[in-house]
């Protein structure tokens, strides 16, 4: 059993480790694995300004040749790749001369000093071209049908996907084996492999250090410069370039417009110093500066325009800090009307319950203004809402009963017509212009900011209300449901301006981007043409600053000037044109790194698709994916969103970012997920995923648990087990004890009953032999009485031996019993034992014998404990003795030293009585045989309704302690016939019954030597017996009358004489 679980154990242990070793994904993972390139960055900046050429691979990743080596463009970052003299997988050169995609989907590259083509995992193979070409590659192209060779048969195989290369001199042919030969076809270098257009006004470097164009499929045309880096020119750029061709953009460039208004064919922009009215039906342009339309104070304040207010097609209010006018806008110069003053006193209003309590001299400190009707209403400090009528110089005065409101509050009109304001710390509010009613407005969804300030509020054409902070984000307030909620897909907190175009478009700037919104769909896309983010130059926006031009475009104001953003330029619909359609369909992650806790970078060589599963080892636990989809602007209209599950719970924010990294990865299972998105309200463009596993390390593997487990269980077990051990043996100690305890308690209550009860039958029968022995001593009386008498004076005799015994047996338990050796003829005690129990073994006809050996039989010993002994065991063989069966006892005495396993002990050359009580019958056996000298041990015989120990079971028991007291031995065997009869050969003097039984063998030392002294007599002190009128012991057993007594003679119907009929009584005392 214990071998069995051993090779079950060792077989699982096997498979846990080779399953751990040989796991079948991590030896598919290990041949696409290969170490990173070393002569390997990235940046985000080119690594020369010198660009030689473009090429875009099959995962439509754009590759870009400089001066100095390779650049890998995913529309963020730049992957480099460079020459090393002590790396044959590096590129043979740094100067590009040519790239080239051929059919089969390999990139090639050639340099100034040799020919490589990319392998994958950041590493390139050198093709080396015969030794008299030159090592500067300038043309690569693919091979036509016409170039290949016709009669080479088997070999024209290997040319399907072949390349034309030439170094200028001469062209050659490289097949798919790499194996090169000299071309029939001549090719001549050619990067330019776009034509420049005639007239391209939006080419930012002039037309002669242009050495290479490219066309992507979006369209975009890619411009390589000498030491000017590239550009890439698109449709939508050349439309916002068109619509920027006009005097207030040109005009403004470089300076801060931070307010803008359309009124009627006017477009007003109002910078730090003056106020530009720009006419665009007539393209006209004036310039009026602030000190010659407002007045100024003895402390004088910084003059400027913060919001322009339209009020028709004619006229407009500007709102300053501290004055408002009121202009006419034509002949492109503002004709001013009228002007507030400075100071405010005593303002009046219509709505007696709004006036504030102390409104009799105010200072004015203007904030924002909205009209409303022919009103204009602007915020103020303090709690005074102002409103203006148009040529009026005196406002009335509405008191907004909030701690929140100031002159920063913004202002809208709802298509209800009640006017909404927008307070610090997002409380808002509802007056009604024409009640003067005012209201706060409780909404839920409020975030829990303490300094939360209004950039704008503005309600759509669709009904919804969006407002804008200066450092929180952009909120949609939901008027029916009352509840407010962020915007998270904006890149920026800092909301600046908001507006809705004549197609519904809604336009939200931050302070470095500007984004346009579809209300339906809830998509956002950032226009990369009017982005500060992606524009070299720093710039940014104003708040409020913006507006729509007469012809429908929308105007930014910036702090580089006015920027006019067309229909065509706008690219709002990019998902439904074809290059957008075209990127929502591709992508691809184009990177897989694993980076060791040794710094050592292992990346996979091969395409990545989705659902591939890739296994790293423990210490490859640092994962970066790099990810791409066509990317034809500045700026992508579209985002990424990842996450990686079994780690985030939920997807990680949109990002422009092409790289995850997830560092010190536990061991496990992850799926890397991947999804293109426009906006995260709507459904994924693209999703891909690859799962990636952790492995654990070699101590924390299942095999390694399994060992863990297993050392642990045998420890535990081993613990139990000896715990049960000792347990039990505790268990059997105590239960040993306790049974000795109650052993003792027992023999002491037994030894105790049987003392007293010795000493109750003692009495009364000594008191009976008194009067038996008068009346035996009494010649007068009749034989018949004397006979009569004797019978009664043998049981009284019998009874004092009964009772001596007794007293004996509660001595010898409690070791008071003491032995009384005198010298005694053994061979005289034999005969009478015999005699008397002659009579007993006729009855069952039984065959009695008695064998001794030669010797001198008178030995010191105690008689009457030798009596006993021979007594118990006569009793037990005669009750286990069959009919026609036999009993023999054999004496003898012998040395020492020849007495076998008995006696080992004794002294040299002393002599020993050994007696063997043997009886015909069933075997003992051989695990029960040492019982039988067991106190209260009962064996059943399988033929008789005896039992060896029968009775109470203290016999034998006995016996073995009588023979202990006498320093001696017995021991009980099976005898078998063989055996039998092999003695009775050696044993010529003795005739003995052959048969099979059991012996009770017993040695007595009857050396003198042996004893103490206090156990030597002089004579045998004998049990007190009445004297009985009979000549023998012979005598008396013939007078005896036993009525159950039968004998052979009486079976053959002849009945003998008293005379000569011997008779025995006997009492068991077991």
């Amino acid at each position: 059993m214990k071998k069995t679980i051993l090779i079950v154990w060792a077989v699982v242990f096997c498979v846990l480790l080779g399953n751990y070793f040989l796991d079948p994904n991590r030896m598919d993972t290990l041949k696409v694995l290969q170490a990173k390139g070393a002569q390997t960055g990235k940046d985000y900046m080119l690594s020369s300004l010198n660009v030689t050429a473009f090429a875009r691979d099959k995962r439509e990743l754009m590759w870009i040749g400089t001066s100095a080596g390779i650049n890998v463009f995913d529309g963020k970052d730049y992957i480099q790749f460079y020459h090393d003299t002590k790396d044959t997988t590096a590129l043979p050169d740094d100067y590009i001369n040519v790239l080239h995609l051929d059919k089969q989907g390999r990139m090639w590259v050639g340099t100034q000093n040799g020919l490589a083509r990319y392998v994958g995992a950041y590493r390139f193979h050198r093709i080396v071209l015969p030794d008299e070409a030159s090592g500067n590659i300038v043309a690569i192209e693919d091979a036509k049908p016409s170039d290949l060779q016709p009669n080479k048969g088997k070999d024209t195989l290997n040319e399907r996907h072949a390349v034309l290369v030439s170094n200028g001199k001469k062209t050659y042919l490289i097949n798919d084996d790499d194996q090169v030969t000299e071309a029939k076809r001549q090719i001549v270098a050619n990067n330019m492999k776009v034509p420049l257009p005639e007239t391209l006004p939006v080419l930012r470097k002039p037309r002669d250090i242009v050495i290479a164009t490219y066309r992507d499929l979006g369209g975009n045309l890619w411009v390589g410069f000498r030491n000017a880096g590239y550009q890439i020119i698109s449709q939508n750029r050349i439309a916002y370039q068109k619509a920027n061709d006009n005097p207030l953009a040109k005009t403004t460039a470089g300076k801060d417009i931070i307010s803008l208004e359309q009124v009627g064919h006017h477009i007003l922009a109002g910078t730090t110093l003056c106020l530009y009215v720009y006419d665009a039906q007539n393209k006209n342009l004036s310039e009026t500066f602030y000190r010659s339309l407002f007045d100024s104070l003895p402390v004088p304040h910084k003059l400027a325009v913060n919001y322009l207010v339209k009020y028709d097609d004619k006229r407009a209010w500007v709102i300053g800090s501290h004055q408002i006018l009121s202009c006419y806008v034509d002949d492109d110069k503002p004709e001013i009307v009228s002007k507030t003053p400075l100071e405010a006193k005593g303002f009046s209003s219509p709505f007696s319950s709004a006036l504030s309590p102390s409104h009799e001299k105010l200072s004015y400190t203007f904030g924002y203004g909205v009209k409303v009707g022919n009103d204009l209403y602007v915020s103020n400090r303090g709690q005074h809402l102002l409103r203006f009528q148009f040529g009026k110089t005196k406002p009335d005065s509405l008191w907004i009963g909030s701690k929140w409101y100031d002159e920063e509050t913004q202002l809208t009109v709802l298509r209800s017509g009640d006017l909404f304001l927008f307070m610090k710390n997002m409380h808002l509010g509802i007056l009604s212009p024409k009640t003067g009613k005012w209201q706060e407005l409780k909404v839920s969804g409020i975030p829990d900011y303490t300094n939360i300030d209004p950039a704008f509020v503005r309600q759509d054409s669709y009904g919804g209300i969006w407002l804008g902070t200066k450092r929180y984000g952009l909120y949609y307030l939901d008027m029916k449901k009352r509840n407010v909620r962020r915007l998270e897909t904006l890149n920026d907190v800092h909301i600046q301006g908001f507006m809705e175009d004549n197609r519904g478009q809604l336009w939200v700037t931050t302070m470095r981007d500007a984004f346009c919104l579809n209300p339906k769909t809830r998509a956002i896309v950032m226009n990369s043409l009017v982005s500060a983010s992606q524009d070299p130059a720093a710039w940014q926006f104003f708040d409020n600053s913006i507006c729509l031009a007469p012809n429908g475009d929308v105007v930014f104001g910036s702090s580089d000037g006015c920027k006019f953003l067309s229909a065509p330029a706008m690219n709002a619909d990019f998902l439904s044109s074809l290059v957008g359609k075209h990127a929502g369909r591709v992508l691809s992650i184009y990177g897989l790194e694993a980076e060791k806790s040794n710094g050592k970078v292992m990346i996979v060589n091969q395409n990545i698709v989705s659902g591939s599963r890739y296994t790293f080892a423990h210490d490859e636990n640092t994962v970066r994916l790099r990810f791409f989809h066509p990317n034809y602007s500045r700026r992508s209209a579209l985002m990424y969103q990842y996450k990686l599950e079994e780690l985030d719970d939920e997807w990680r924010q949109p990002t422009y970012d092409h790289e995850a990294e997830f560092q010190d990865l536990a061991p496990g299972k992850y799926t890397f997920r991947l999804r293109l998105v426009s906006s995260p309200d709507r459904p994924p463009l693209q999703e891909r995923k690859v799962d990636i596993i952790i492995l654990p390390s070699p101590w924390q593997s299942a095999a390694a648990w399994y060992l863990y487990l297993s050392i642990a269980f045998f420890i535990i077990y081993r613990m139990n087990s000896l715990y049960l051990k000792n347990r039990k043996n505790q268990l059997r100690l105590l239960q040993e004890q306790r049974e000795k305890e109650r052993e003792i308690r027992a023999n002491e209550m037994n030894m105790n009953f049987f003392a007293n009860i010795s000493h109750e039958f003692r009495n009364p029968i000594t008191i009976i032999a008194g009067p038996l022995i008068a009346l035996t001593s009494d010649r007068s009386l009749p034989a018949s009485v004397h006979e009569t008498l004797n019978h009664v004076c043998i049981s009284v005799n019998r009874m004092l031996r009964l009772i001596d015994q007794m007293l004996d047996f509660n001595q010898l338990e409690t070791d008071a019993l003491r032995l009384k050796v005198s010298q005694v003829d053994v061979a005289e005690e034999l005969r009478k034992q015999v005699a008397a129990f002659e009579e007993s073994t006729k009855v069952k006809n039984i065959k009695l014998e008695l064998v001794m050996a030669e010797g001198d039989y008178r030995v010191w010993i105690d008689s009457d404990k030798l009596e006993k002994i021979l007594s118990n065991l006569f009793t037990n063989a005669l009750k286990h003795t069959s009919p026609q069966g036999v009993i023999r006892i054999s004496a003898k005495i012998e040395k020492s030293e020849s007495l076998g396993g008995i006696q080992e002990n004794a002294l040299p050359n002393s002599p020993r009585l050994e007696i063997a009580v043997f009886n015909s019958g069933e075997h003992i056996s051989e695990e029960k045989m040492q019982d039988v000298f067991k106190r209260y041990y009962q064996l059943a015989d399988k033929q008789t309704t005896h039992r060896y120990g029968w009775g109470t079971g203290i016999g034998l028991y006995y016996v073995k302690r009588l023979v202990g007291l006498h320093h001696g031995e017995i021991e009980v065997r099976n005898v078998f016939a063989s055996e039998e009869k092999a003695s009775e050969e050696k044993a010529s003097d003795a005739e003995t019954t052959v048969l099979d039984g059991v012996e009770f063998h017993f040695v007595l030392p009857v050396d003198k030597s042996i004893y103490n002294k206090v156990e030597i007599v002089d004579h045998e002190e004998k049990v007190m017996q009445i004297p009985l009128e009979v000549k023998s012991e012979e005598r008396r057993v013939k007078n005896s009358v036993d009525v159950n007594s039968d004998s052979s003679d009486q079976s053959d119907g002849h009945k003998p004489s008293d005379e000569h009929k011997k008779k025995i009584l006997i009492v068991d005392d077991d």
